[in-house]
């Protein structure tokens, strides 16, 4: 580890709590994608801004991912390999740089072992390097947005299409390091000026999460290649199927509707859980989902110098980074909940954040008659048109939209906040991630680009399932 262990220099930074609108790729000027490049490159810094101290850096929050300082540099080392891939760049910032952080761990396998770099006597960069190399990055990028020539419409096929790409993966990464940070031991970090946290309650409670009733009916999704705005390569195509009638509960999983799962021993009974899930119960020792919050002293799941740090604390209460304490336990029961950067009353109106694994099990205790959606199923719970060109047929871009996306809030919302859909299901758009029975794989018509021909087409495995909807840190999501 570097010597300098001070201060976090994003800490200094007063930041916007604010995401831009996407740019419109059949027309915008050089000004919007600029600024919607810089909104990107400040929200990735925004997550980090958070972390005390420069040690936590070098932490490994969870055992199967590299240490925080990898994702820091990584997002900027995309920009100037898919720059110069696309010829709009012909020379390198950092060639160590850009070789060492450009692969991160293998996500084929969730019990995959630790990585070399993850521990030991690996010295990474310090963070002062790695901000004065995104420095430098930023400032070639904007060369690239002042000064390359530019056509509309940016397509695929555009060297312009690296750069939205840069901003889009790197979108990505401010998601999944929000979640590594979020298993950060609480007392490492501290809530950023100008973060929000949704409402823990609405007006009024959920209540009973019924089932509405689908009828039979046809559905259209895939993104039209032509449409005009950045997509990963397994958005594009194009699915027509009839879905036979359904029925499916109006909100998503809740935190309560979750703990009568955990309450009844559900981690302690095999016959819930599929091979691999059971296996993954007793590999990581599960008791609850990830972010819920005891005093029963619970295995964590993070790697290197935190692995046997607990964020369950058995003896000394649960760390709550400053919050009132309630005699160490939740308003209802023995469970609080890790948010972003606190740890908080357990907001048992808010959606629970679990696996797949967990998912399937908790539907396999409720019944033989019970399963999550698929993608197609899904698409009819949201009622949408079949896909045009039309932009507003993403609500990102509508004026209108009120979904829990692109940073409405920077956590979860009770389920029952925001107004649900015509069909009557709430958080179709946004909220958290959305389970699906479905393995990940390619749209009819599927095609990879050969700025990142490996992009998706490792996952068309029959490992790895569909995810639908947005998170409210999530910008893209597959139509």
């Amino acid at each position: 580890m570097p010597v300098n262990v001070g201060d976090n220099p994003l800490a200094r930074k007063v930041y916007q709590f604010k995401s831009l609108q996407p740019c419109n790729l059949n027309g915008c000027t050089r000004k919007e994608i600029r600024e919607y490049f810089e909104n990107t490159y400040d929200l990735d810094e925004f997550v980090f801004a958070g972390i005390k101290e420069e040690r936590s850096f070098y932490l490994c929050p969870d055992r199967l991912r590299l240490p925080l300082i990898f994702y820091v540099a990584h997002p900027a080392t995309l920009y100037i390999n898919k720059l110069l891939l696309a010829g709009l760049i012909t020379k390198r910032v950092n060639r160590h740089f850009e070789a060492l952080f450009e692969t991160g761990v293998d996500e084929m396998s969730w019990d995959d072992t630790e990585n070399y770099r993850m521990g030991g006597s690996y010295q990474w960069p310090s963070l002062a390097k790695v901000l004065e190399y995104r420095r430098q990055v930023k400032e070639v990028v904007i060369d690239v947005i002042e000064n390359a020539p530019l056509e509309f419409p940016i397509t695929q096929q555009s060297p312009w299409w690296s750069l939205f790409m840069g901003m889009e993966h790197e979108r990505i990464h401010l998601e999944t390091s929000s979640v590594l940070i979020r298993q950060l031991p609480a007392g490492s970090v501290q809530k950023p000026t100008n973060w929000i946290y949704a409402p823990t309650q609405s007006s009024k409670p959920a209540g009973l999460n019924e089932l509405i009733t689908v009828p039979e009916g046809k559905v259209t999704f895939g993104k039209p290649v032509d449409f005009p705005s950045y997509g990963w390569d397994n958005e594009y195509g194009r699915v027509d199927m009839n879905v036979p009638r359904f029925e499916a509960s109006k909100y998503l999983i809740t935190n309560s509707d979750f703990l009568k799962f955990v309450d009844d021993g559900g981690y302690d009974k095999e016959e819930f859980w599929s091979a691999e899930g059971w296996k993954w119960v007793k590999y990581c020792e599960a008791r609850h989902p990830i972010f819920w919050v005891c005093q029963d002293g619970c295995k964590s799941r993070c790697g290197a110098a935190l692995a046997g740090y607990s964020h369950c604390r058995s003896s000394t209460g649960v760390e709550r980074n400053g919050h009132a304490s309630v005699n160490g336990v939740a308003n209802n029961g023995k469970y609080c909940y890790r948010a972003m950067y606190d740890v908080i009353d357990m907001p048992w109106d808010w959606p629970v954040d679990v696996n797949y694994h967990e998912a399937k099990a908790f539907c396999k205790w409720k019944g033989p008659d019970y399963r999550l959606p698929t993608e197609a199923e899904h698409n009819r719970m949201r009622g949408d048109k079949a896909p045009s060109t039309d932009i507003l047929c993403d609500p990102v871009y509508r004026k209108d939209t009120n979904h829990n996306i692109q940073l409405k809030y920077g956590s979860s919302n009770p389920v029952n906040l925001l107004p649900p859909t015509a069909l009557g299901f709430y958080d179709v758009y946004g909220n958290v991630w959305d389970w699906c029975e479905d393995h990940f794989n390619g749209l009819p018509g599927f095609e990879v680009t050969y700025l990142y021909n490996d992009f998706s087409t490792p996952c068309f495995d029959g490992r790895h399932t569909m995810i639908m909807v947005r998170s409210h840190t999530s910008f893209e999501y597959r139509e």
